[in-house]
């Protein structure tokens, strides 16, 4: 994908036989960046007949060491995290949204009918930034995405009455960063479609941790979430 300031950033496509008729999923990646992980979602997204992209919005500050870009079988270890964590404070929210534009806009251009934004940690977060303020979104999916941000940047909880498009918030009850005060107050100020589930005991990233001792969350996590997605994706045979 060619980015506005003229970066080529990296982007994963995946499609079922439909092509992008039945609509798109951009996959907004967490703080681990374009890894297997994703590419892996976008396949599996197919599954349930709608194309899917991953875009490396990290693509300027370059990938992790090679060690570090599989956390899921490595563990996070402190050296790996600060490394993530330093590489992810360089894209700010603006170059973030203006990337967002971007690739939202060329999926729109190649075909999508409709695309909805599915993040994750970091990419919850910029989720729910994306359902306030980037256009041509017709839902977005937020996977344990932090509601209040540190200075500087876009807070869920201060935009969610900009939000105008369908939302699924998903988090975890074990998450000590993201607690139910928090999850309430956003919910209360949500004034669109909503769809808010909390799971008792679900630690963060759990989709992408917690494959054994989190079993029963994920499964019913991604049943709603392939619902919400067929529901904002799918164009009725009327057109509305």
């Amino acid at each position: 994908m060619r980015a506005g300031d003229g970066a080529a950033l990296r982007e994963f496509v995946a499609q079922p036989a439909s092509g992008l008729r039945r609509g798109a999923v951009l996959i907004i990646h967490d703080i681990w960046g374009y890894t297997d992980f994703y590419k892996d979602l976008a396949r599996r997204i197919t599954e349930h007949g709608h194309a899917a992209a991953l875009v490396d919005f990290f693509g300027r500050q370059g990938d992790l060491p090679e060690a570090m870009r599989a956390p899921e079988r490595t563990g996070t270890k402190p050296e790996a995290m600060a490394r993530a964590v330093q590489r992810a404070q360089q894209l700010s929210d603006e170059r973030f949204l203006a990337d967002m534009q971007t690739a939202v806009d060329d999926l729109l251009a190649r075909g999508a009918s409709r695309v909805a934004c599915w993040g994750f940690c970091i990419g919850g977060r910029l989720a729910d930034v994306s359902a306030a303020r980037v256009r041509g979104l017709s839902g977005a999916v937020a996977y344990y995405g932090h509601l209040q941000a540190e200075a500087g940047r876009l807070s869920p909880l201060q935009l969610a009455a900009e939000i105008r498009i369908p939302l699924l918030g998903i988090f975890g009850g074990a998450d000590p960063n993201i607690t139910a005060d928090q999850i309430a107050a956003f919910k209360d100020a949500l004034t669109t479609d909503k769809e808010i589930v909390t799971y008792p005991g679900a630690p963060h990233g759990f989709l992408r941790y917690g494959a054994t001792d989190h079993r029963a969350a994920i499964d019913d996590a991604l049943q709603r979430t392939y619902r919400f997605l067929d529901r904002v994706l799918v164009v009725p045979a009327n057109g509305r």
